[in-house]
């Protein structure tokens, strides 16, 4: 059933700007828990759908499930899922539609006794473009738990100790035109972001670096526009830049060193995009020990620490205080070609879920 499940929810071409599929994807998720007594709300914010399913008739369960249904696009191929080597191989297999099969299938686990458990699950569209029109939105609706189970970080059982805070900036550059052969009558745009960041790469460290596990702070540019013809200065030039930093890094200071550093650079603008905290999770948790415990018990699998380099919903969790613990089965190549989990190890990582759930979301009688 669980590969089964997968498979269907791959098929759906659920990029997350394509609202329209998002959403029949999420109906065609209630329709399969219709036998079920449960309490489901659907949310829309700025155009982007969510599910909201919980086992009492509450928005304060012990533990919300959270995942995002939203990929990135890819080929045709890559919502058609094949299985090969013991893996299946597709769009969100891994990123992270495994999770929402998941979930689907401990529902229908438990239905015969749901009454003993306060549970919820949460299902969002916008993870992808930053998590503001999901997550964030339905905490801030007054939804919260004890707990977040939310398997988009870590990799092959570990949890993920720490993600770095994320920021995406538009870099406006303006200049003054004039013809090539007299540059000194104009002003170069595109010339005055290189030299800008010429400087600000002074404060960030180079790759390779002498930290195996890259634990610092990060500058790129996804995109760079400017100018039109190469006999003509540009007036204007655009960077897209992603910074991404550290646990032990305040956005203020980025900001600051962003800012300090154009100050000799008079014609450039800043505007920020995303924004996202960094985040440290709790390894003395109650519950990461609980899940830890339960891994070994039924598989011998011993569970370790690893850092992130990227972001999730997670950190929306962790700024309202809730405990949030990130672990996944293997798999890999996430937003690429060939995306894939494996099919034993997944099978393994629900039976850990399952009772791990049934220990946490106990409903205590009053």
């Amino acid at each position: 059933m669980l590969i089964k499940t997968l498979s269907k929810l791959v098929e759906f071409q659920t990029i997350s700007s394509d609202t329209n599929e998002n959403r029949r994807a999420l109906e065609w998720i209630t329709k399969q828990l219709k036998d079920i007594h449960l309490y489901i709300r659907k949310f829309v914010f700025n155009g982007h759908p969510s599910l909201v399913i919980t086992t009492k008739n509450t928005k304060k369960p012990i533990i919300f499930l959270q995942a995002h249904l939203d990929v990135v696009p890819g080929s045709p191929k890559m919502f058609k899922p094949i299985k090969k080597d013991g893996k299946l191989i597709g769009r969100g297999v891994y990123d992270m539609k495994y999770a929402t099969a998941c979930y689907i299938k401990l529902l229908k686990s438990l239905s015969k006794n749901l009454t003993k458990y306060n549970l919820g699950v949460m299902i969002t569209t916008d993870e992808e473009l930053g998590g503001f029109n999901g997550v964030s939105a339905l905490l801030n609706k007054g939804f919260t738990s004890s707990v977040c189970f939310l398997p988009d970080g870590g990799d092959n059982w570990n949890f993920q100790e720490s993600a770095k805070g994320v920021l995406h900036l538009s870099i406006l550059s303006k200049g003054k035109s004039a013809h090539a052969s007299k540059p000194w009558k104009g002003t170069n745009a595109i010339d005055s972001l290189f030299d800008y960041f010429y400087e600000l790469k002074k404060y960030f460290p180079n790759e390779p670096c002498n930290d195996k596990n890259h634990n610092h702070n990060t500058i790129s540019i996804g995109k760079f526009t400017g100018g039109e013809v190469a006999n003509i200065i540009p007036d204007t030039a655009e960077a897209l830049v992603d910074i991404r930093f550290t646990s032990e890094t305040d956005k203020k200071e980025i900001m600051t060193l962003l800012n300090k550093t154009m100050k000799s650079f008079r014609n450039l603008k800043i505007k920020k995009l995303v924004s996202g905290n960094a985040y440290k999770s709790d390894k003395n948790s109650s519950y990461l020990k609980m899940f830890s415990k339960i891994a070994y018990e039924k598989f011998k699998i011993k569970t370790s620490f690893v850092i992130s380099h990227g972001s999730s919903d997670a950190r929306f969790f962790a700024e309202k205080g809730i405990d949030t613990i990130l672990i996944r089965p293997k798999g890999g190549l996430i937003h690429s070609e060939n995306e894939w989990i494996d099919i034993n190890d997944l099978e393994k990582f629900y039976v850990v879920l399952e009772e791990f759930v049934k220990k946490a979301a106990v409903q205590k009688s009053d």
